[in-house]
C-alpha cells in the first residue's frame, strides 16, 4: 500500500514524488516513457522555477548537464526591445532539453527512495464501493498485469490524462485553442546568450539557448495558418527570422533535428482533486506556450500539492481542507498570467502590450 500513486513522471509528477519521499512517504512513480524521453515543450525556467531547481538541490545538476545559464530575457515588437537582466545575484534563466531536465528528475525522485517504473501504461483506476479512488490497475514494461493500491493516486500526465478522464474531472475557464507552431534545435546559432522572444506580423519567435551548444528555435502562428505552415515549415520559419533582422545568423545555423509542430489545444483549469485522487501540472491546467510558463507552473504547483498532502498523512488537515486551499492557490497563482497569456496568444501584439509584460515581469519576485 502505497502513500501516493504518481501517473506522469516529467515535470510534475517526479518532483511531486520526489518530494513526498523525501518527507517520508511511500510513493510509485509511473510512466509510460523510458527516460532519457522527449517531450514538446518550450523549455523556459524562470528565475521562480531555477530557484525551486536550487532549493530542490537539484540545479548544479542541471547545469553540469550542459544546460546554459541566461542571464538575460528580451522581448521585441516593432520598434520597442526591452531587455531584463535577471536580478542580481544567483538568479538566472534556463532553457533546458527535456530529454536533460525530467532525466534528472526522474533519477533524483528515485534516489529519495520513489519506486519508479518506466513504460509502465496505467489502464484503470481502481474504486472501492463509495467509488473512491484506491489505487491503479496497469501494464508493467514485460506486458503483465499490474495492480497497485495508494491513498491517493495522482494524475501528472499532461493533457490527455488519463487520471483526469477516469474520474471526469470538471473543466473551468476554458478557452479556444488559437495558435499553431513548429520548433527544432540548431548548431551555430551564434546570436549570444539571450533567451529571445520576437512578436511580428502575428507571429510569435523563438531563440531559447539550450544544452550544449544548441538553440531551440521556432515560431508560433495565428491557428489557421496550420496548413500553409505544415506545406512548408523551413521555408515559413526561415522567413520570420528574415523579417526580424536574424536571417543571416539563421542561415548559418545547422537544424540538427526533425521539426516538432503542434496545433495548441483547447485552454482548461480542471479541479485538481476528488475522493482519492489529484492532478498536478498540465493534467490539471493547461495554457498556451506563447509566454512559456508550463514548467514554472508544474513546479509551483507540484510543492503545493506536496505540502497538502503532507499535512493530509501527518494528520495535520483533513483531505478537503488542503487540497481545496492546494487549488485555491493555483488558481489565484496563475489566474492573472492566465489572462495575459491568452491575450499574447492571439498574436496580435503591440508595443504597448510588451511593455505592460515587462512591468509585470520586473514587479514579480523570484521566490
Amino acid at each position: 500500500m502505497y502513500d501516493a500513486i504518481i501517473v506522469g513522471a516529467r515535470c510534475a509528477g517526479a518532483p511531486t514524488a520526489m518530494n513526498l519521499a523525501r518527507r517520508g512517504h511511500r510513493v510509485l512513480l509511473v510512466d509510460r516513457a523510458r527516460f532519457p524521453s522527449d517531450t514538446l515543450s518550450t523549455h523556459a525556467l524562470n528565475p521562480e522555477a531555477v530557484a525551486r531547481l536550487k532549493g530542490w538541490g537539484l540545479l548544479g545538476r542541471v547545469l553540469e548537464a550542459g544546460s546554459r545559464p541566461i542571464r538575460q530575457f528580451e522581448l521585441h515588437c516593432g520598434d520597442v526591445h526591452v531587455a531584463m537582466p535577471t536580478p542580481p545575484g544567483e538568479a538566472i534563466i534556463l532553457c533546458p532539453r527535456r530529454t536533460v531536465l525530467d532525466n534528472i528528475l526522474v533519477a533524483v525522485a528515485r534516489e529519495a527512495g520513489v519506486e519508479v517504473r518506466e513504460e509502465f501504461s496505467v489502464r484503470d483506476l481502481m474504486r472501492d464501493d463509495s467509488g473512491r479512488v484506491t489505487g491503479i490497475a496497469g501494464v508493467d514494461e514485460h506486458g503483465d498485469a499490474v495492480y497497485e493500491n495508494a491513498r491517493i493516486v495522482i494524475g501528472a500526465d499532461g493533457r490527455n490524462s488519463i487520471v483526469a478522464r477516469q474520474v471526469d474531472a470538471e473543466k473551468y475557464q476554458q478557452l479556444p485553442g488559437l495558435t499553431c507552431g513548429y520548433y527544432s534545435y540548431f548548431e551555430g546559432f551564434d546570436d549570444g546568450d539571450a533567451m529571445r522572444v520576437q512578436f511580428d506580423r502575428n507571429r510569435a519567435i523563438f531563440v531559447f539557448p539550450t544544452n550544449h551548444g544548441q538553440t531551440c528555435l521556432g515560431v508560433e502562428y495565428q491557428r489557421h495558418r496550420w496548413q500553409a505552415l505544415r506545406a512548408d515549415v523551413d521555408g515559413h520559419l526561415q522567413q520570420a527570422y528574415e523579417d526580424v533582422g536574424l536571417g543571416q545568423v539563421y542561415r548559418k545555423a545547422t537544424r540538427v533535428e526533425r521539426w516538432l509542430g503542434m496545433i495548441s489545444p483547447e485552454w482548461y483549469y480542471r479541479r485538481p482533486f476528488g475522493p482519492g485522487w489529484a492532478l498536478v501540472g498540465d493534467a490539471g491546467y493547461l495554457k498556451d506556450p506563447v509566454l512559456g510558463m508550463g514548467i514554472n507552473d508544474a513546479f509551483r504547483d507540484s510543492d503545493n500539492l506536496v505540502d497538502a498532502l503532507d499535512a493530509v498523512f501527518t494528520g495535520n488537515k483533513e483531505y478537503d481542507e488542503a487540497l481545496s486551499a492546494y487549488q485555491q492557490q493555483r488558481d489565484s497563482a496563475s489566474f492573472m498570467v492566465n489572462q495575459v497569456n491568452y491575450e499574447f496568444s492571439k498574436l496580435e501584439v503591440t508595443p504597448d502590450m510588451v511593455r505592460m509584460l515587462q512591468m509585470m515581469i520586473v514587479a514579480e519576485p523570484a521566490a
